[in-house]
């Protein structure tokens, strides 16, 4: 390798060796040779991507230990189901007559009424509460703090309501 200053710039000369087949024949066989590298190279692409294709298959398969630690795992869960569907078994279920069941379920259809309409009335009474609220006052400051109730013209009347409504609706 050599290398020339030219001006502020310095260029490097790398020498090649020469080569000496530079006939006809020579390039002809450079040629065969570069041919048969290109075919062996896009064989081994092609053999590649069967590979990784192979690969991907084989990654989208369970493993053995997986299947395994999954089959233990199913079958802890069945023998916990029979426990539990033994012990049920063993309690004695209580035998209930067509005419008991049918009065049962008329019972337990009344009871449901009941309870949408005391529901219903429930929401229209804490309508009714919530108009004499002031307009910056949300429900939730309203059940943590009842104060200003007893300032006004309803306290006779809101504080009790309030504390049904409360039990009734759970909050």
């Amino acid at each position: 390798m050599t290398w020339v200053y030219t001006g502020k710039q310095v260029v490097y000369h790398a020498r090649q060796q020469i080569s000496d087949d530079t006939s006809p024949k020579g390039l002809a066989a450079m040629n065969r040779e570069i041919d048969t590298l290109q075919d062996e190279l896009s064989t081994i692409k092609t053999d590649e991507k069967k590979a990784r294709a192979a690969l991907l298959a084989l990654e989208a398969k369970p493993r053995l230990s997986e299947l395994q630690r999954d089959i233990q795992r199913l079958k802890s869960e069945q023998d916990d189901i029979q426990a539990r569907l033994a012990r049920i078994q063993k309690t004695e279920a209580i035998q209930v007559s067509s005419e008991e069941r049918s009065k049962l379920e008329h019972e337990w259809k009344t009871w449901q009424r009941q309870a949408v309409i005391r529901r219903r009335i429930c929401r229209d009474l804490w309508g009714r509460c919530t108009e004499v609220l002031p307009e910056n006052t949300t429900a939730a400051e309203l059940w943590v703090n009842t104060s200003f109730f007893l300032t006004t013209r309803a306290s006779s009347w809101v504080v009790p309501v309030l504390t049904w409504l409360t039990g009734v609706l759970g909050a």
